[in-house]
């Protein structure tokens, strides 16, 4: 594989990621952030040129100095071959296999391709597979064929309004980094930690601040445009409070013209229900994660 040079060819690639949505989702809103200024540093590869067949996006080599750092070297695919896309993703200059890594993908069907370069480089693997949604407002642009069916409401799921003598709508400062690394269900690592604090640095977030001054929900995207940290402390859940601050971050971003999406594990009944207000969009593929750890003695 090799490396896309230049705006012009990564602005074709988004185009053409486009029509292979909702499968390419994962890799297409990447690519969308990467043309809005690449704050992370990401190079896009490619099997062959402009006909491809897989994509895989990674960050570049000097990023990538902690080999214990998986939320640093994290790596998304998509591929319009899934079952065929082997000798692609196995060269050498492409995964490193020595490090602890995550790959990311919308597409379930990569899993045999990535469980057996992982088995062949001794690499163990921990899959997490979850609910992929997007926006209403997003679906309507982006997958519209997908909306046939669906009967959505004309305020798009607004949720009940909060308490705005209690609560005040404020965004997340880096200091806040700990408090939602404690919440997030893939957190508790000092890489993980260091990983929200840089994307609390970078991208838009929204929180509401409750009478301690400090915040009690919260909302955060990620480098690929997903919203992928949100969180309530226990003593304000139950209060409406997560639909909220999901429901004005979402309109945050898709006013700035970003694709808005996120995840949700199938066990979440909470998060599910939230979802089901705002009337989110189950996509027909999955969201999908493969944590891999090198094998070593």
């Amino acid at each position: 594989m090799f490396a896309l040079q230049g705006p012009q060819m990564l602005q074709r690639l988004e185009k053409s990621l486009r029509k292979s949505l909702p499968e390419s989702l994962k890799v297409y809103s990447t690519v969308f952030h990467m043309n809005k200024g690449n704050p992370f540093k990401l190079k896009a590869l490619v099997d062959k040129w402009p006909d491809y067949n897989t994509v895989l996006i990674r960050p570049q080599e000097q990023e990538m100095t902690d080999d214990l750092d998986n939320f640093t070297n994290t790596f998304y695919i998509f591929s319009k071959e899934p079952k065929n896309c082997h000798e692609s993703l196995a060269g050498l200059d492409v995964i490193n296999w020595k490090q602890h890594l995550q790959i990311q993908s919308s597409q379930s069907s990569l899993d045999e391709v990535i469980q057996c370069l992982a088995a062949a480089n001794l690499s163990r693997v921990e899959k997490t597979q979850c609910i992929l949604y997007m926006m209403p407002k997003t679906a309507q642009r982006l997958v519209p064929f997908l909306l046939a069916t669906k009967n959505l409401a004309p305020n798009l799921g607004r949720p009940k309004t909060i308490n705005q003598e209690m609560f005040k709508l404020a965004s997340l400062d880096d200091t806040h980094a700990e408090l939602v690394d404690q919440f997030w269900a893939f957190g508790g690592t000092r890489w993980s930690q260091r990983f929200i604090k840089r994307c609390i640095q970078t991208f838009p977030s929204t929180c509401v601040v409750g009478p301690e001054g400090s915040p009690v929900s919260w909302a955060l995207m990620d480098q690929t445009g997903e919203i992928r940290m949100g969180g309530t402390v226990p003593r304000y859940r139950a209060q409406g409070l997560s639909s909220y601050v999901l429901y004005v971050h979402t309109q945050a971003v898709e006013t700035l013209g970003f694709p808005a999406y996120n995840n949700t594990g199938r066990s979440n009944i909470f998060a599910r229900k939230s979802c089901k207000t705002l009337q989110l969009v189950p996509m027909p593929c999955d969201w999908n994660q493969w944590k891999c750890e090198p094998l070593r003695s």
